[in-house]
């Protein structure tokens, strides 16, 4: 028997490529407190959440060889031909990919970085839309959550941030995670 997954999901953005990013890592129930574990250990004091943006290459390098650690699986898609006045449009591409893609993977939990109500409402009614039209595992249940109450939100942070720094040609630390990711590209119009 496969146990099902939970799937933790971050954007992020290569406005200067074009490219519109969400990562999703898998974690089985088993791994969950562990890995929450050492995610808390790598803040820093008085850090209230880890932040791919606020860290300098140092303490990237530091996040990264001990997430790559952790062997996360998960999966990555890119959406290409991003119009910055239309990101919306960008994430509703990415994620009905990614949410039929997490379904083929066992995933139940699928729990996204709360951005504001409205958005998050989107986000609800696409996912809702999608099961109706059958384009995802009836399944998959959604929830929106705070990262600074929820540390495994932390890794598609890092994964997503590494990736982002990859398609602008700089992949030394997408390289030590990418082994265990799956990454699909769709193009956005």
């Amino acid at each position: 028997m496969i146990l099902p997954f939970s799937a933790y999901v971050d954007e992020s953005m290569v406005l200067a490529r074009s490219v519109y990013l969400l990562a999703a890592v898998l974690v089985a129930p088993h791994q969950a407190d562990r890995y929450r574990a050492e995610l808390r250990a790598l803040l820093l004091r008085r850090q209230p959440r880890l932040h791919w943006r606020d860290e300098n290459d140092k303490r990237r390098t530091q996040l990264v060889e001990a997430i790559a650690a952790l062997r996360p699986s998960g999966i990555v898609v890119a959406g290409s031909r991003l119009d910055p006045k239309r990101q919306e449009r960008a994430r509703r591409k990415c994620m009905q990919c990614l949410l039929w893609e997490l379904g083929d993977h066992h995933v139940v939990d699928v729990v996204f970085e709360r951005r504001d109500r409205e958005l998050d409402q989107r986000d609800h009614e696409l996912a809702v839309a999608l099961k109706g039209r059958h384009s995802i595992p009836p399944r998959l249940q959604l929830s929106w959550c705070d990262p600074k109450s929820e540390p495994l939100l932390w890794l598609p942070d890092i994964i997503a941030g590494a990736k982002s720094l990859a398609e602008r040609g700089d992949d030394r630390f997408w390289s030590q995670l990418e082994v265990n990711m799956l990454v699909h590209s769709v193009e956005i119009r």
